[in-house]
């Protein structure tokens, strides 16, 4: 895949914060869940290879995919995630290579299932995104998740002390804004420390 750091982490971890304060530094970012976006776009032929699938109750009235109504079906059938997975997993990989080859430098690109994905490989080097259970809990929350809704992203997702595990670098974002960004520049020296 070339020049890409791996950012990852679970739900509500700070991926995307993440990215931010990258691009504030001007690095090029990417993040995978807005590639999903774009592919669930009522331009893009995802929407009708999904409603050919589970009909077109899990499309919004703009003909663009409905991500609620298919969390809801795929997190409750293994069998209908790992059909997702192969449709949209390649796709997304295709996207993140395209934009990185267009690049003198890194691309650091959040994907929130790297590791279980398989894509760890692939990376420059991996950089996990890490909370407790309760900030994570209380993120989500203010998001308008349901506590079912967080239980069954929790289930299909390695626990974040398994991908801090794995990664190359680890932050840890439970405490201030502040703190985060020190954690940022950190990595960022280590990596010109690395090249």
């Amino acid at each position: 895949m070339g020049q890409v750091i791996g950012v990852t982490g679970g739900i509500g971890a700070g991926k995307s914060t993440v990215l931010q304060l990258l691009e504030g530094y001007g690095k090029p970012v990417l993040d995978s869940d807005a590639v999903v976006h774009q592919l669930y776009a009522p331009a893009s032929p995802v929407p009708a290879l999904l409603a050919r699938r589970w009909g077109r109750q899990v499309l919004n009235p703009d003909g663009s995919a409905d991500r609620r109504q298919i969390a809801a079906r795929v997190f409750s059938a293994p069998a209908e995630l790992e059909w997702l997975d192969r449709l949209i997993h390649p796709m997304v990989k295709e996207s993140i290579r395209r934009r990185a080859a267009e690049l003198d430098e890194p691309l650091y690109c959040a994907v929130p299932l790297l590791f279980e994905a398989g894509w760890q490989d692939e990376m420059a080097c991996t950089v996990a995104v890490w909370c407790s259970p309760r900030v994570q809990e209380r993120r989500l929350r203010r998001r308008g998740w349901q506590a079912h809704e967080i239980a069954a992203r929790r289930q299909h997702q390695w626990s974040m002390d398994r991908k801090l595990e794995q990664a190359d670098f680890g932050i840890i974002n439970n405490g201030t804004s502040t703190l985060l960004a020190g954690q940022v520049n950190r990595l960022l020296a280590e990596l010109a420390n690395k090249t």
